[in-house]
């Protein structure tokens, strides 16, 4: 049977009810097919997806200006870091930065007119995440002298801190009240003093 003969067997209704479905599968077609769907991005979908990709690039942009400032503070935390390093005794290890601060500290001793009685490097110390080195020397002189150590300790180009300070007027010196015309005892009297000085050890970068 063709076509024709099966389309003419089917009654009125069965007709119409045929040509509705068709209608029907045909505006779903249409509805679901590439060219309806452009024409929604042409008409109000387009729009909205330039605003997206609009928003995406300054966000973009904004994330690599912070990632851009970021790397330039790092930049200028580390060369202060550096800086701030090379005020610190150079040595590799506890025994050869204890060593250098001995012969500094002897140095500066001199230099204030003192003499260096004694001098030992301390047991060393955690500062997380450094390490710190000391020394603890014995001084004798006068209390002037002694100024004059501890500000070339604190006004030095080395990072150095004095954490002990023992002041002890020495053995055997005179007690006796000064006579008249004579420069006071208490100004010119010998006296030993005890400290340590500690300084932090160098990170390796």
């Amino acid at each position: 049977m063709t076509l024709a003969e099966r389309w003419e067997a089917f009654s009125q209704r069965e007709r119409y009810l045929v040509i509705a479905a068709g209608a029907l599968g045909l505006m779903a077609l249409l509805y679901n097919s590439p060219l309806a769907r452009l024409g929604d991005l042409s008409s109000g979908g387009g729009e909205d997806e330039r605003w997206v990709q609009l928003q995406k690039i300054e966000n973009y942009q904004k994330l690599l200006a912070r990632s851009e400032a970021a790397n330039e503070r790092t930049a200028t935390l580390r060369v202060r870091y550096n800086q701030n390093q090379q005020k610190l005794i150079e040595g590799e290890t506890p025994t050869q930065v204890g060593a250098e601060l001995q012969g500094r500290m002897s140095t500066l001793a001199s230099d204030a007119g003192l003499n260096v009685l004694s001098s030992q490097i301390v047991k060393e110390d955690e500062v997380e995440p450094f390490r710190r080195v000391g020394v603890r020397i014995t001084l004798s002189g006068t209390l002037e002298g002694v100024t004059r150590l501890l500000s070339s300790i604190e006004s030095g180009t080395t990072a150095l801190s004095v954490t002990h300070l023992e002041i002890n007027r020495k053995l055997g010196a005179s007690r006796r009240p000064p006579t008249r015309g004579a420069v006071s005892s208490v100004a010119v009297s010998p006296l030993t003093a005890t400290m340590e000085v500690k300084t932090l050890m160098r990170q390796a970068l």
